[in-house]
C-alpha cells in the first residue's frame, strides 16, 4: 500500500500546530481578509452598530482623512483580530491626522471588543506605550492592548453617548 505523503504531513503539522483561537470560530472569515479589507469592516461595523444605537455615525467616503464622524466629532477607527498570546496589535496609530478620539475594534473568535481614548491621551501613552511601526520613523505607531483591557462592544453606544455629552 503506497503512503499518502500528504496526509502524513497534515498529520505531522497538526501535532506540531499550536492550539488554533479561530478554529470554529463564527468570525473567522475576518482573520482570512487582507489588512485594507479589515480596516474598512471594522470601519463599516462601527458606523451601523453605533447608527443601530440611534447615534448619528458618518464618514467622509473611502478617501476621507477621517474614519467617523459621530456628530461633529471625528474618530479614527483601528480594527485588530486577537492573537494567539492574548493581545491586539493595532497598526498605524498617526497623531499627524485630524481626529479628536482613537476607537480601536478588537475581534476576538467569539466577541467583539473596544477602547476609544482621546487623542492627547494617546499622545501621552495613556491609552498604552506607543512602539513606532518601522525603526527611524516618528508619523505611525503599533499599539498593544490585552483584550481584559478593552470593553465589551455592547457598552460603545453608552461610551460614545457620554464622550459626546462631555465635549459639549
Amino acid at each position: 500500500m503506497p503512503i499518502d505523503a500528504v496526509a502524513m504531513m497534515v498529520a505531522i503539522i497538526d501535532e506540531h500546530a499550536p492550539t488554533d483561537i479561530w478554529r470554529g470560530s463564527p468570525l473567522i472569515a475576518y482573520r482570512m481578509l487582507g489588512n485594507t479589507n479589515r480596516g474598512e469592516i471594522g470601519e463599516a461595523f462601527v458606523r451601523r452598530y453605533l447608527r443601530a444605537h440611534d447615534i448619528d455615525a458618518g464618514n467622509g467616503g473611502r478617501t476621507s482623512p477621517t474614519d467617523l464622524r459621530v456628530g461633529e466629532t471625528r474618530f479614527e477607527v483601528k480594527t485588530a483580530s486577537l492573537g494567539a498570546n492574548g493581545t491586539f496589535q493595532f497598526n498605524h496609530v498617526r497623531l499627524d491626522r485630524d481626529y479628536a478620539f482613537l476607537l480601536c475594534l478588537g475581534i476576538c473568535p467569539d466577541r467583539i471588543l473596544f477602547g476609544v481614548w482621546s487623542k492627547s491621551a494617546v499622545a501621552v501613552n495613556k491609552a498604552g506605550k506607543l512602539v513606532r511601526m518601522a525603526e527611524g520613523q516618528a508619523v505611525t505607531f503599533k499599539l498593544t492592548k490585552r483584550a481584559e483591557h478593552l470593553l465589551a462592544v455592547e457598552d460603545m453606544p453608552a461610551t460614545i453617548r457620554t464622550l459626546m455629552e462631555e465635549g459639549r
